[in-house]
């Protein structure tokens, strides 16, 4: 059982299975068969959220120029945004009648590990639509993605994440999108061939069609009150044109990843941001969901420790205050320690 708002659920502390062995690793020596939050979409108030970063010690930059189109995370933000819009079918708005204005906050980071960073968004139409909403100026808005938190080939810093989980807690900040991923095996090839049985398989999701692309398969067009997206695609295929200069190891040749994004009316006056979302039964639910997406793409036993440790962690920071989340907070000692500890703030009841 969970605190739900709700319903009026108090946090459950239990003893909970200390399972260690049971944490499946690749030789390259990180997590793997897990499912957990990758990105996370709020939006706040433009200048609100400037104040909060300026007190945390961030400063908002532009985006920084890419060394390879390859590489470039813009590109990839503004692919997502021009989705977006091909998907709200009322916007009046037309691609080339504005631009995206992308910003970046940079945290901190493992040794010499890459940068992560807090992405900002203005000037796009989701955010025009909030700002009319709440009859504001349309430059209001912006929209705050945290990317990333579920690779476990990058390391993740416990003060990155501590940073996060400030400002995640904000009730004013409401909650645009979740993004969530299982790392799993698949030997065969993912290619244009297996649209078809792809299809089939994740019926009703996929009723109105799926789009393959390169090492991809998509289904962008559901007919779900949560999900928006179910995407499946070659991870280490991923990995090697992203990391050209890092070492994949053979064993993960084979590596898959299936990615379900749920969205949320930001216009509702329930959406009261991420923490309370994840303490409702509706996130139970939308859990339950990805659950049975995942059985009919064939992915095989996965754990929802990652998950469970993110989400304690966001909650209460104390769960990083020792010496393996504080090395990387995202690594295999870091989450056997978690699993051996009996104190839990949040326990997932599946």
């Amino acid at each position: 059982m969970t605190k739900s708002m709700n319903n009026n659920y108090p946090y459950n502390v239990i003893n909970y299975p200390s399972n260690v062995a049971d944490i499946e690793s690749s030789k390259g020596g990180f997590i793997f068969n897990q499912l957990g939050i990758d990105n996370i979409e709020l939006i706040a108030k433009y200048e609100v959220f400037k104040k909060m970063a300026d007190k945390l010690g961030l400063t908002i930059e532009p985006m920084p120029t890419p060394k390879t189109e390859e590489t470039d995370p813009k590109k990839n933000i503004l692919k997502r945004i021009a989705y977006e819009m091909k998907q709200d079918k009322q916007t009046r708005l037309l691609t080339d009648k504005f631009q995206p204005i992308v910003e970046v906050l940079k945290l901190p980071k493992v040794g010499k590990s890459k940068a992560m960073y807090i992405t900002v968004i203005r000037n796009i139409p989701t955010l025009f639509d909030v700002a009319t909403h709440h009859k504001k100026a349309k430059d209001s808005y912006c929209l705050i993605l945290f990317a990333g938190l579920h690779q476990p080939s990058k390391k993740i810093s416990s003060e990155a994440m501590k940073i996060i989980s400030k400002i995640i807690k904000r009730k004013a900040f409401t909650l645009h999108s979740v993004d969530l991923a299982i790392d799993t095996t698949d030997h065969r090839s993912i290619t244009h061939n297996r649209k078809g049985a792809f299809k089939d398989n994740l019926m009703p999701y996929s009723k109105q069609g799926v789009i393959s692309k390169g090492s991809s398969l998509y289904i962008n067009d559901l007919e779900h009150p949560s999900i928006s997206r179910v995407l499946y695609y070659d991870k280490y295929l991923k990995q090697l044109n992203q990391q050209k200069k890092e070492i994949i190891n053979n064993d993960l040749r084979a590596w898959k990843r299936l990615e379900v994004t749920l969205t949320f009316d930001v216009t509702k006056r329930e959406n009261k941001g991420f923490i309370y979302y994840i303490n409702d039964l509706n996130f139970l639910d939308d859990l339950y969901e990805v659950q049975e997406v995942a059985r009919l793409a064939k992915v095989g036993s996965y754990s929802n420790d990652y998950l469970t440790y993110q989400l304690n962690s966001l909650l209460d920071n104390r769960f990083m205050n020792n010496h393996e989340s504080r090395e990387q907070f995202n690594s295999v000692e870091s989450l056997e320690r978690f699993k051996q500890s009996d104190f839990r703030r949040y326990v997932l009841p599946m």
